[in-house]
């Protein structure tokens, strides 16, 4: 009797061992982390991309689950690309570690949906497009063009303020070709005998320019040809106030 009494203390401790064994290093280094890894599997082929890329980033040591974790990330990424959310989907992107080549499939989508915009004239929504991509992008040296194409829509349509506000947000690289854009649509009011226009435009031109000398000497050159055409045409009063707006 003493002797089954001793057996069953020995295997009540021998089992509380076990239990402790099991509990507090068997569970959770063996058997949850492959429940958790298995629940991340079925959540990645679910579609559920986000919670199965955290749940794997919390097993990193565990069979392949950091290369898993990548993996649920890009697809993340690729599904709110698809859905139109191109900021969340640069955030997945960078989380997933992806190829510049990856990330830069945002930017042109952002390049695309500003070119858009501008061609529809919506000049803010353009920019804030614009705004989005990545400052190393190969984009942004395009970014120039489209905006003085819109501003020159602007000019032609007389909303010289939509315009300027366009062309300063150009590079100084850009100013050479954007003063020769505001001296064109000057000789063009010039033309139209809208001397106001003609002035502001001149203006502009010359705020641009990085040789006022040559600038002015063309203004000029403008305004006296324009004077001798209303000369010729019999029309004195107009010559005069052309030849008082010389700079």
């Amino acid at each position: 009797m003493r002797k089954l009494f001793f057996v069953l203390i020995l295997m009540g401790a021998l089992l509380l061992i076990f239990a402790g064994v099991f509990a507090f290093w068997l569970y959770p280094s063996r058997v949850r982390p492959l429940h958790e890894y298995r629940d991340a599997v079925a959540l990645a082929e679910a579609g559920d991309y986000v919670p199965a890329a955290l749940q794997f980033e919390t097993m990193k040591d565990y069979a392949d689950s950091a290369e898993r974790a990548k993996r649920a990330w890009l697809s993340a990424g690729d599904a709110s690309f698809d859905g139109g959310d191109l900021a969340q989907a640069r955030t997945y992107y960078l989380k997933a570690g992806a190829s510049s080549e990856v990330l830069s499939k945002v930017d042109s989508a952002y390049y695309q949906l500003g070119v858009k915009a501008y061609a529809e004239n919506e000049r803010v929504e353009a920019e804030n497009c614009f705004s989005c991509i990545s400052h190393g992008s190969s984009y942004i040296a395009l970014l120039d063009p489209v905006r003085m194409s819109a501003a020159e829509r602007f000019l032609e349509s007389g909303d010289y303020d939509s315009a300027g506000k366009v062309f300063h947000l150009c590079g100084e690289s850009s100013y050479e070709e954007i003063a020769g854009i505001w001296l064109e649509c000057g000789k063009a009011r010039l033309e139209a005998s809208d001397l106001d226009s003609a002035s502001y435009c001149f203006a502009k031109a010359m705020a641009y320019t990085g040789d006022e000398a040559a600038m002015k000497s063309g203004v000029n050159s403008l305004w006296n040809d324009a004077a001798l055409a209303a000369r010729r045409n019999g029309d004195e009063a107009l010559a005069q106030k052309c030849l008082e707006r010389r700079l």
